[in-house]
């Protein structure tokens, strides 16, 4: 217990509130761990159709985490937070009652821009509500609420049948985004427009620059690995 008062300890109190609505929504995945299950079992898919679903959740949270980095450049990481963690409750919901391949597979797109959209805004608020010295121990106090979660929830979800998964997931993801609205003000982030401002956007626009060939080998690595499991 030491060792965790240690870790953990002197975050601010915006932070422990994060973490804990990252455990809430967590806590109810359970429809993406099953999915392929219930596709296969309850729609009598084959194996081909059910990969084509997730795949279509997949490409839409590529799409939904580069969207949510921008949105949140404009109007800030609350509003990003909790309408992504409000709309992908409905969403989850609205899935359970889908039947057709295109039904389906359109719902997941969707799940996956709305639902990925929150993790730049998640990230952007972590860094805001810690100081320097102790932003590393912030976002592992999140690690750790994302980890604790998703133990429970699938674990729960393999004890209810297909019709009700939908709809804890669903819930769950809503009462996280109504404990974000309750719990932590609203916070809108303005950007300086003084020279000092102009000066280090151009001091980091310069560094990206010479960061290139190391992204690059970045994206590399990940086009092979993606390869080597297709």
């Amino acid at each position: 217990m030491a060792l965790y008062r240690n870790a953990y300890g002197g975050l601010s109190e915006a932070t422990w509130w994060l973490a804990m609505v990252m455990f809430v929504n967590r806590a109810g995945t359970m429809v993406l761990p099953f999915m392929t299950v219930y596709l296969r079992e309850q729609l009598h898919y084959t194996i081909g159709a059910a990969g084509w679903e997730i795949a279509f959740f997949g490409i839409g949270a590529i799409l939904g985490n580069f969207a949510g980095g921008k949105l949140t450049d404009r109007i800030g990481f609350y509003s990003i937070q909790f309408w992504s963690l409000f709309f992908n409750g409905v969403l989850f919901i609205f899935l359970g009652q889908m039947q057709t391949f295109w039904q389906i597979g359109a719902c997941m797109f969707i799940i996956g821009v709305v639902g990925e959209a929150f993790r730049p805004a998640n990230a952007a608020a972590i860094a805001f509500y810690s100081l320097p010295e102790n932003r590393t121990r912030s976002y592992s106090l999140n690690r750790l609420a994302i980890n604790l979660g998703f133990s429970i929830g699938p674990a729960i979800g393999g004890l209810l049948s297909f019709q009700y998964l939908f709809w804890v997931d669903g819930i769950t993801c809503i009462l996280a985004a109504l404990l974000l609205r309750t719990a932590l003000p609203v916070q809108k982030i303005k950007e300086p427009k003084d020279q000092t401002h102009k000066t280090e956007k151009r001091q980091f626009l310069s560094l990206e620059r010479r960061s290139l060939p190391a992204v690059y080998v970045f994206y590399f690595f990940i086009g092979i690995m993606f390869f080597a499991n297709v």
